[in-house]
């Protein structure tokens, strides 16, 4: 199935619609232009399926099966939820284009392995993280405990995965960068933004502190340009 959306490269400021890469490709996406890592793309094409698990997410909730997600007192549980299913797939687009259908069937709990390896063929599964700021003082890559886990915020909490940070929301997302666990344990902190009533306390960073996504570890296999 032949599929067209969006992107932007930050390299030489090409942009505009192309086409993806057939499913089952392998490799990130590139450049047509000048064949490095894409950083930017648009889900406006998946908009449907997106919303499709957003309204299952929202049907669990109602009836107790899964408990809140919110942890922003100005967006919704549903507003949370799809910021983070396009964060996702934006994310699986870029590294993965060839597994987006993989990803638009995975359904259930993934802490710490939102692209598993054999999709990405990186040596560390990627857990995807998203903001909706990118400023000198807000955009932090946040990292909470796993549910129905008693207590503070503890560092064992973090996974041994790669932590990528999306930046974006209404379908457009910018990938600021990415950490590993020993980034996060030495240059991140507890409750970089402030913890509110009802919200459990998390560790992270401030976006301009993440490695670039050109210092992420060589992926096997062959480049992935899009059309």
């Amino acid at each position: 199935m032949n599929e067209t959306t969006f992107i932007a490269c930050e390299h030489c400021h090409t942009e505009g619609h192309v086409q993806l890469p057939p499913t089952g490709s392998i490799g990130p996406l590139v450049c047509p232009n000048c064949s490095h890592l894409v950083t930017m793309i648009g889900v406006e094409p998946w908009r449907p399926r997106i919303e499709q698990g957003v309204a299952k997410m929202a049907r669990r909730q109602r009836v107790g099966m899964i408990g809140t997600r919110k942890q922003s007192w100005g967006q919704s549980e549903t507003d949370v939820d799809r910021d983070g299913r396009e964060a996702e797939l934006a994310a699986c687009l870029l590294l993965c284009p060839g597994y987006r259908e993989e990803w638009l069937e995975t359904d259930g709990p993934n802490r710490g392995c939102d692209l598993p390896t054999p999709w990405t063929l990186l040596p560390k599964p990627v857990e995807v993280k998203q903001t909706r700021y990118c400023d000198d003082h807000r955009g932090c890559l946040i990292i909470r405990p796993p549910r129905h886990t008693p207590g503070p915020m503890r560092t064992a909490y973090i996974d041994d995965c790669f932590y990528l940070l999306m930046h974006g929301q209404q379908g457009l997302y910018t990938l600021l960068g990415w950490a590993d666990r020993p980034l996060l344990l030495a240059a991140g902190e507890l409750n970089p933004v402030p913890v509110r009533q009802g919200q459990r306390e998390c560790w992270g960073m401030h976006w301009s502190q993440l490695y670039s996504l050109d210092a992420l570890p060589v992926m096997r296999g062959n480049l992935t340009p899009c059309g």
